[in-house]
């Protein structure tokens, strides 16, 4: 079965009457991801590499996010 990331906005096509799924630009990028991620064969190694990459960058982005909010916070009055 194909995953699909959908919205619940779904509106007549003008031509076929068929409803059209609208993707947000977010969902959009992770179903190119997913098909891109499984249009590649990944070994365990490799597959666990990327993940423990992608943790390690979202958390990276999480503490700059963070330090970010106390550096703002502390300069207020």
């Amino acid at each position: 079965m194909k995953e699909m990331a959908k919205t619940d906005c779904r509106r007549e096509h003008a031509s076929g009457g068929k409803p059209v799924t609208i993707l947000t630009p977010a969902e959009t990028e992770r179903v190119r991801r997913r098909q891109l991620e499984k249009s590649v064969s990944w070994t365990g190694r490799e597959w666990l590499r990327c993940l423990w990459y992608r943790f390690r960058l979202t958390v990276q982005e999480m503490n700059y996010a963070t330090r970010r909010m106390v550096e703002l916070q502390t300069r207020l009055p």
